[in-house]
């Protein structure tokens, strides 16, 4: 427990520059070198990170949390669609499958960091990897 508003703000102050809230995830952009969106866009001086770009199933410096879930599930559910669509082509229908699981394991880490954390707890749903 803080024992006051001012420990609180500065707490906060330390971590404006590193935290990133995104719609699916929230970005701890504590390294630049481990950050995936940087890697894969060989932005080596990059000191942000490349928000569109972001991949937060498989970057170490992502986490999700329970408000994140709608966002994933609905693109699960988007996809699970084209899935069931016989007019998608058999290579469209692969890609979307990894992208599928890869939602479905994200929900899953989700799921069961809310169901063994409790339903009021504010600690991150799921760590930085």
């Amino acid at each position: 427990m803080l024992p006051t508003g001012r420990r609180l703000e500065n707490l906060l102050r330390q971590q404006a520059d590193v935290l990133h809230v995104g719609a699916a995830n929230f970005c701890w952009f504590t390294d630049p070198s481990k950050a995936l969106c940087l890697r894969l866009a060989a932005a080596t001086t990059a000191t942000r990170p490349l928000i569109g770009m972001c991949d937060s199933a498989r970057c170490p410096q992502a986490t999700h949390h329970r408000e994140h879930r709608p966002v994933w599930a609905d693109t699960a559910d988007t996809i699970s669609q084209f899935l069931g669509n016989p007019r998608v082509p058999p290579a469209e229908k692969r890609r979307l499958h990894h992208e599928h699981e890869r939602a479905a394991r994200v929900l899953d880490e989700i799921d069961a960091a809310t169901a063994s954390r409790g339903a009021h707890d504010d600690e991150p749903e799921t760590h930085p990897r």
